[in-house]
């Protein structure tokens, strides 16, 4: 702007005084834009320190999810390597979540359901398919505790399913728990078809109504207190 401002001032000055003057402008600007390059080198080389001091770890084509939250020191294994879940990651189809006695993970996943993870719980995620209509997941819950709030799906089909060592619950739009150790599964809201691995029919869950006893072949009703129902819950809150 203040080469074109001084360029109209030029109109009535001599040759040599427009050529000179256009020569300082000129010069000024250079001089303007080196320092701008130099200040951008500067800001540009804290922010390449930064980022290089944090842990940064790309999202791939087979991402399911990113750890929003964890409390202690949770672990992902990846085959026969275990290292530990940093905040800010992504995890793939297929890495194990693993959790000590005093871990606890929250995922946020690729189609905005939320996983919360508590202490001494292993879950992998074996499939999260989002079609431009349909949706597909799979959960396994191996052990431990776990809440999952299924995200709304105004889509096509959608067909979400958790499995624990005894028992496959479907969802859509739910939210559930679960506890491998008590052998339960509670609908907190929306419904819930419960289902053993020993076969049978399904059970239907409304929200507020849990079973049990799904590892002898049957879906029990429980119903826990309200002070067992928070205390479950805590064991899957976050800090």
């Amino acid at each position: 702007m203040f080469f074109i401002a001084t360029a109209r001032g030029l109109a009535s000055a001599s040759a040599y005084g427009t050529y000179c003057f256009a020569e300082e402008a000129v010069m000024i600007m250079h001089r303007r834009q080196s320092r701008h390059r130099a200040a951008a080198r500067r800001t540009a080389r804290f922010v390449l320190a930064i980022w290089c001091a944090v842990p940064v770890y790309a999202a791939g084509a087979a991402d399911a999810g990113l750890v929003v939250a964890i409390n202690g020191a949770p672990a992902l294994v990846l085959g026969d390597q275990t290292r530990p879940l940093q905040r800010g990651e992504s995890v793939a189809i297929g890495n194990h979540i693993r959790t000590d006695h005093d871990a606890k993970v929250k995922l946020l996943l690729s189609d905005d359901s939320v996983l919360a993870i508590g202490p001494d719980s292993e879950v992998v995620i074996d499939q999260l398919l989002l079609g431009s209509a349909d949706r597909s997941a799979r959960l396994r819950v191996l052990a431990g505790r776990f809440k999952l709030a299924v995200s709304a799906w105004l889509g096509g089909k959608s067909d979400y399913e958790v499995a624990t060592p005894t028992a496959i619950a479907g969802v859509r739009g739910t939210v559930l728990w679960g506890d491998t150790g008590l052998d339960a599964i509670c609908d907190l809201h929306g419904t819930v078809q419960v289902r053993t691995l020993r076969g049978g029919a399904a059970t239907t869950l409304a929200a507020g109504h849990c079973v049990t006893g799904m590892g002898k072949g049957t879906t029990t009703p429980l119903t826990p207190s309200k002070e067992d129902l928070q205390r479950y819950l805590s064991l899957v809150t976050l800090d």
